[in-house]
């Protein structure tokens, strides 16, 4: 959620808070104001765009996009289904298809702050600090939860009772169907579309999951769960002992359970540490038809549907995932090797998109005929409104550079006529505070409730 690429598009929070757009516009999806495809980066900035509220994550479905802001406000842009309504007032506060990010009201998912946003196709999740769930959109696969395949146009909060009572703190959405995990103890709930089998839950003639319900951790070797990504009929998850799980449709081998598997009914065991490495998987992302997994030693898998190049490597030819090779990634703006390392990946409709440790964005893949290239070194500029390079995702570090130079420039032993007294740049008065203050704001500090899984999607991992 510190990128998602979707269906022609993709959308990436930098580091200053700001969301950067780029691709298909047709239904507003890039939230620029016109409906005309961009090729180029453009930036919302969120002093302009978010009534000067910096966004923490973002989220893109079929057409529909959203993004949470820091004070815990959900926007959302693009095309989403919607129901008349006939009370005027409602009517004019309902999330309906725009051009240009429109804020919700908090009344609508409980006055609690939202955590995090899930778009499917046509219909949205939301999950709050206190650990509810709320959904609006189209429900005509039950992939509202509410038991129903209704459809509503404002958020409604699913049945608490469903998650026999348990706190949320991650969810999932893709297609038609969704994913829940607890905050605190791993358990694991999904529903809506079962058409290929992507819930995991047995079901008459693959009939859909009305209601959210629990997978058994028996199912699951007994491990608790730690991280969730559904695809568009399919699902992944990963285990607290890093081993990757999968189920749904494997027709062009993106559960990556191999080609002699169509599809599986539950989930079943992808690989662990004896195949991704010391650790296993740390991260994974569902596309349409194809799959990114990150491990924990920092290597990027793939595996599924090859079609435009979206793998970036040839597939395996027994369907299981295959390795990416990451030395590519060459970019003389980064300082260590290390900043190479990808952090966080989205998977979309036929390109994948992948941000560093050291904030540079990758894509490969193909839209339109035309093949994705990196994005050259300051596409995600206009920091505020400059012309500075501006990093992706929001868990950096201060930039080395900069410390080193204002370390330099406040040490007596760097000054200019250091042996006579001389002074530095920075008098010897400058304020502590201040100085605290400044590198107090150069990281992100995701909020207290957010679990492990939602600071894996914004690129912070701490485990």
């Amino acid at each position: 959620m510190a990128v998602a690429g979707a269906v022609g598009f993709s959308l990436v929070v930098t580091e200053d808070g700001h969301i950067c757009s780029f691709g298909e516009n047709k239904c507003g999806e890039l939230g620029v104001g016109d409906f005309e495809q961009h090729a180029d980066p453009c930036i919302l900035n969120y002093v302009d765009t978010f009534c000067g509220h910096e966004v923490v994550m973002v989220d893109a479905g079929l057409k529909n996009c959203a993004c949470v802001t820091l004070d815990g406000s959900v926007w959302t842009w693009g095309s989403l289904y919607t129901v008349p309504l006939e009370d005027p007032l409602q009517r004019e506060r309902c999330p309906r298809s725009t051009c240009r990010p429109a804020r919700m009201c908090k009344s609508f998912h409980g006055n609690s702050p939202a955590l995090m946003v899930a778009c499917g196709a046509d219909f949205m999740l939301i999950l709050t600090a206190s650990g509810s769930v709320y959904s609006f959109g189209d429900g005509m696969y039950g992939q509202l939860g509410h038991n129903s395949v209704d459809s509503h146009a404002l958020p409604k909060c699913i049945d608490p009772a469903y998650f026999d009572g348990a706190e949320i703190g991650m969810v999932s959405a893709a297609g038609g169907h969704c994913m829940a995990l607890s905050k605190t103890d791993g358990r694991l709930w999904t529903w809506g579309d079962n058409d290929c089998n992507e819930t995991g839950v047995i079901s008459p003639s693959c009939d859909p999951i009305l209601k959210p319900t629990l997978i058994p951790a028996s199912e699951l070797d007994g491990a608790s769960v730690v991280f969730v990504s559904c695809g568009f009929d399919f699902s992944m998850l990963v285990t607290s002992d890093g081993v990757l799980w999968s189920c749904g449709n494997n027709k062009s081998n993106e559960c990556g359970l191999g080609n002699a598997v169509d599809d599986t009914v539950l989930f079943e065991r992808v690989g662990g540490a004896e195949y991704f490495g010391p650790g296993g998987v740390r991260m994974i992302s569902c596309g349409f038809s194809h799959s990114m997994i990150v491990a924990k030693n920092n290597s990027v898998w793939s595996c599924g549907s090859s079609d435009y190049g979206e793998l970036g490597q040839p597939g395996e030819k027994n369907g299981m995932p295959g390795r990416v090779d990451t030395t590519a990634f060459v970019n003389g703006v980064v300082e260590i090797a290390s900043d190479n390392d990808v952090q966080v990946v989205s998977a979309g409709r036929k390109a994948t998109i992948v941000i560093t440790y050291g904030g540079l964005v990758y894509e490969w893949g193909k839209y339109h005929g035309v093949l994705y290239k990196p994005l050259p070194e300051g596409s995600l500029g206009f920091a505020g409104n400059t012309n500075d390079h501006a990093r992706a995702g929001r868990w950096h570090d201060a930039n080395r550079t900069r410390m080193i130079a204002f370390a330099m420039g406040t040490h007596a032993g760097f000054a200019n006529d250091a042996a006579t007294g001389g002074v530095t740049a920075y008098s010897a008065d400058f304020p502590e505070e201040l100085m605290r203050d400044m590198f107090h704001r150069m990281r992100f500090a995701v909020r207290k409730e957010s679990s492990v899984g939602v600071r894996g999607l914004l690129g912070i991992h701490l485990f």
